[in-house]
């Protein structure tokens, strides 16, 4: 669910809305079995439990969609896999084998936290950093800035659900503040996020690219 990561509330008046999706499709109309839910790189995997009477969790990844652009692209050049933090490189780590893995981190540093590189060489490499879904996109701006700094090449980005609240997807764009990508991939799931991009491209320019969940959920159902 690309707008429904919410699974803990911190302060009063917060929303759990992982849960109260889950509790929604959990009271779809009954069609003599539990309803199917499909679920594309969960961003926690407790949250399949969260369902239940009407509908089922099934348990599946958009991964292999930059895989093959990474192999199909060839002006994508990846020597190197990264990964925001150990979280992300847990649940996706395997599927990227044949790679070099880094992973990055938050260090507190003084009364501030700061975005490290806890593991893994990125100098003289180019690299594509690999997470589940992005909001603001903040902590994927640091881990960039962070790898660029320790020598990486080039550094691009994949994420499967893209959240980009308002305008916040244009600070990745050239003139940004967080123009820090070559490219930066995010798959349709969210299609009202994917209409505020600015520069979405299906061609050879601009930042973003757009990867179809289609072909994976057909494959999948």
């Amino acid at each position: 669910l690309a707008v429904s990561t919410m699974e803990r509330v911190v302060r009063e008046g917060e929303v759990a809305t992982a849960n109260t999706t889950s509790r929604i499709l959990s009271h779809l109309p009954p069609i003599g079995r539990p309803a199917r839910v499909m679920f594309y790189d969960l961003h926690t995997l407790q949250q399949r439990f969260y369902l239940h009477t009407n509908a089922l969790a099934s348990m599946h990844t958009a991964i292999p969609l930059i895989l093959s652009e990474i192999e199909r692209d060839d002006g994508l050049k990846v020597d190197a896999v990264a990964f925001p933090d150990e979280g992300a490189q847990k649940r996706f780590g395997k599927k990227f084998s044949k790679f070099p893995l880094v992973v990055c981190g938050k260090k507190r540093i003084g009364d501030s936290r700061k975005v490290t590189i806890q593991d893994g060489d990125c100098k003289g490499l180019h690299i594509i950093i690999i997470d589940d879904i992005v909001k603001t996109g903040g902590t994927l701006a640091a881990c960039a800035s962070a790898l660029k700094n320790a020598g990486a090449k080039s550094v691009s980005a994949y994420c499967t659900h893209a959240g980009f609240p308002e305008d916040s997807a244009k600070r990745f764009c050239a003139g940004g503040d967080r123009f820090v990508f070559d490219r930066f991939y995010v798959t349709d799931s969210n299609p009202t996020a994917i209409a505020r991009l600015p520069d979405k491209t299906v061609d050879t320019t601009g930042v973003f690219r757009v990867l179809s969940l289609m072909p994976l959920f057909l494959r999948d159902l």
